[in-house]
């Protein structure tokens, strides 16, 4: 299993990768010009940030807190530790 620590530490086409093949897809918010996909992966959740302008991916990040979950909380259930 891969801690946070250890996913952070990876380039972004490395996290990219590894949510795709090994984290299961949640679910969506749009902020913007951007689609930010929820995955499950190992023990937390990563979100993948799609810019449509670019058509690339411009950001992948590990949720470390309830706070950064705000967003998805008020359209699907998720397991929170408080």
């Amino acid at each position: 299993m891969l801690s946070i620590t250890e996913f952070n530490s990876l380039s972004l086409r490395e996290q990219a990768a590894m949510v795709f093949e090994q984290g299961r897809y949640l679910h969506h918010i749009i902020r913007g010009w951007c689609k930010i996909d929820l995955y499950w992966f190992h023990n937390y959740y990563v979100e993948v940030w799609f810019l449509y302008d670019l058509k690339t991916i411009g950001l992948v990040r590990a949720l470390t807190n309830k706070a950064s979950l705000d967003p998805y909380l008020e359209t699907i259930k998720l397991r929170v530790k408080t």
